[in-house]
């Protein structure tokens, strides 16, 4: 069976389990440029019978789920089409990589399916800040979050944390890998991608809503160096988006 490839960079394949997102994050490129947001809207595949497929896959995927809506609404503690699609895929061979703004519900209704999987299932989080911050209105806080990994870990859970996008003058890569370094097994960093056809909230009258390319370059330029090398410093295995690497440069 051949499947599409996946467009996230650091997977082969991608199950969206619900077509919508709750937590209304202002810089989400998904949800708030029309022309991703009516794809999205418009998939009608069942996520349970695309997880099915896998189990007759025996080259080794890695799944991410989701990468365009979070698998963890609040819908999610009454329909539980999350823990149907991690339980099928949980009898599979594939790598799992769960991506959630809510790891605490994902803690509270399946951390065993990610303890007792016969699968490499990953509880991932994304934070873009230490603090709660109007461009995340609806999710749950930064520190509930991380605090979420931290427990999972605990329990022996694979975690990873996506700190994407970093929006300059809010984003300190560098403070969040020093703060998560001893319970976050992978890293990812990525760049503020389709920052000139979206317009952020003003946050304070200090940080504009809106960036210029230079301004991200110097930002990034000046931050995620310091973020890598802690991570190298540590051993920590990490991953460099395309888009911010041609920030960095060589």
């Amino acid at each position: 069976m051949v499947l599409p490839r996946s467009m996230v960079e650091y997977a082969t394949d991608n199950i969206t389990v619900y077509r919508y997102c709750l937590y209304q994050c202002q810089y989400c490129w998904a949800h708030r440029i029309p022309l991703f947001r009516s794809r999205i809207w418009r998939g009608k595949y069942d996520p349970v019978k695309e997880a099915e497929k896998y189990l007759r896959i025996r080259d080794r995927r890695t799944i991410v789920v989701s990468f365009t809506s979070d698998p963890y609404i609040p819908d999610e503690i009454s329909e539980r089409k999350t823990r149907k699609v991690l339980l099928t895929l949980s009898r599979s061979n594939h790598k799992v990589m769960v991506l959630t703004k809510a790891p605490n519900l994902a803690c509270m209704l399946d951390l065993d399916v990610f303890i007792f999987s016969n699968t490499e299932m990953w509880l991932g989080t994304t934070v873009i800040c230490l603090e709660k911050t109007d461009l995340e209105p609806l999710a749950p806080k930064p520190q509930t979050r991380l605090n979420s990994l931290k427990y999972a870990k605990m329990h022996g859970v694979k975690t990873w944390l996506s700190i994407e996008p970093i929006i300059p003058y809010i984003t300190f890569p560098e403070d969040i890998v020093e703060q998560t370094i001893n319970y976050v097994d992978w890293y990812v960093l990525g760049a503020f991608n389709y920052y000139n056809r979206i317009k952020l909230p003003k946050v304070n009258r200090y940080i504009p809503s809106k960036f210029t390319k230079r301004e991200l370059e110097t930002w990034y330029r000046i931050h995620v160096p310091k973020a890598i090398k802690l991570l190298k410093e540590y051993n920590k295995p990490f991953f460099i988006k395309k888009e911010l690497k041609k920030y960095l440069g060589d």
